[in-house]
């Protein structure tokens, strides 16, 4: 009989296309050994009573949570942050930079690097996310809560000084696919390996369409500060959005807090793009996971003041939405409870559609033998209760 460092049993196991149920899943050296209905005994044994057992989550789209933002640029702020969002299921995520000063910006990078080399939760982070700062100005809509101020075009040489910083710790960076040198951007990013995602943009969809030819694959925080159907100068125009529902290989993120985006919207993303393109993320800013109701995105020194009202995150003339207050949990209660989407599917937006997207989806992002121990048990109400990383028990 095989010896297993842990066994979690009583659990309805939730894979991408079923729910299991009367099977027991053991872990062996931070592995999944094995799925089984046999009466297995260990000596650590997690029952589940019923409740669900899920893949691990992986945000690729957060800025901070627990009163921290990682553009604070300390290990404390990263390490902060990563702890509370841990807390709430999710096990990889990407730390995000926002538009920033090229002197922050290098901050922040030079800080992962740190963070990598001596935390003790560095294994969650496998990269960072830049959101800007190559952003359009050209409408409010646009711009959102990124600061108007350093909204930039793109610039080369600050894009190489970056890169060589970074050196491989970028895994995605974000950019509007209309401004000049956009597609020179995109080239750069799809040599270098890096994911190209369009956002903030005001983008026609024969910009888009032309930037996604040159590189751009994915499309950030859909619906929220992208174009879509509009009329310019008396002539209609598709956006951002058509142009990414054009393009089968164009990956989108929804925000799934039930506040950014509607039931209908994350159907029709589901219906066209499938499952498969569709990843959920929390956009969630220092305020998540707090009862904090004010605060900063961003950095304390240069962030831009936010509040929370309605379980959302506003910029305070209320003009436009600030991040979100977000945790994984929630984006699964809002998915499966408030939206009536299956929990399967559910499984796929929160985990396995990200982790494909980082081309990590060969060892995490589904409940399988062989792939790393990361997961998520909640009771039958979806609330977490336990959280296992790397095969270890840390909630």
């Amino acid at each position: 009989m095989p010896m297993f460092n842990l066994v979690i049993k009583n659990a309805n196991i939730v894979l991408p296309d079923t729910v299991v149920s009367g099977k027991s899943v053991c872990i062996t050296n931070g592995k999944i050994a094995d799925i089984t209905d046999k009466n297995i005994s260990c000596d650590n044994i997690i029952d589940a009573n019923g409740g669900y057992l899920l893949a691990g989550f992986i945000d690729t789209h957060i800025h901070g949570g627990g009163g921290a933002d990682f553009m604070d640029a300390t290990i404390t702020a990263f390490e902060t942050a990563v702890k509370a969002h841990l807390q709430h299921g999710t096990t990889l995520l990407l730390p995000t930079a926002m538009t920033a000063s090229e002197e922050d910006l290098a901050a922040f990078l030079n800080t992962f690097k740190e963070f990598k080399k001596t935390s003790l939760y560095a294994e969650l982070t496998p990269g960072v996310h830049l959101e800007g700062p190559y952003f359009s100005g050209a409408n409010p809509k646009s711009a959102g809560a990124q600061k108007a101020t350093l909204l930039r075009y793109p610039d080369l040489d600050e894009i190489n000084r970056l890169l060589k910083i970074a050196d491989g710790d970028i895994l995605r960076w974000d950019a509007a696919p209309e401004l000049p040198n956009s597609n020179k951007f995109a080239n750069v990013m799809r040599d270098n390996g890096i994911i190209c995602s369009m956002a903030h943009s005001f983008a026609t969809a024969e910009e888009a369409l032309i930037g996604i030819e040159n590189g751009f694959n994915h499309a950030t925080h859909f619906y929220n500060a992208l174009t879509t159907y509009h009329k310019r100068d008396q002539v209609v125009c598709g956006g951002v959005v058509e142009a990414a529902y054009l393009d089968d290989n164009v990956v989108v993120e929804l925000i799934s807090d039930g506040c950014h985006i509607p039931r209908s919207i994350m159907l029709l993303a589901l219906k066209i793009k499938g499952p498969e393109k569709v990843c959920a993320i929390t956009d969630g800013m220092r305020l998540s996971a707090t009862d904090i109701k004010s605060g900063k995105l961003g950095s304390l020194k240069n962030g831009t003041e936010v509040i929370v009202e309605d379980g959302v995150a506003k910029l305070p003339d209320r003009s436009s939405f600030a991040g979100s207050i977000c945790t994984m949990d929630r984006a699964l209660k809002v998915i499966c409870e408030k939206y009536g989407i299956d929990i399967t599917v559910a499984t796929q937006m929160l985990s396995l559609s990200p982790a494909k997207l980082l081309g990590l989806d060969k060892t995490k992002g589904s409940i399988e033998i062989k792939k790393d121990a990361d997961l998520v048990i909640t009771d039958k109400n979806l609330c977490v209760t336990n959280v296992v990383l790397g095969g270890k028990k840390v909630k």
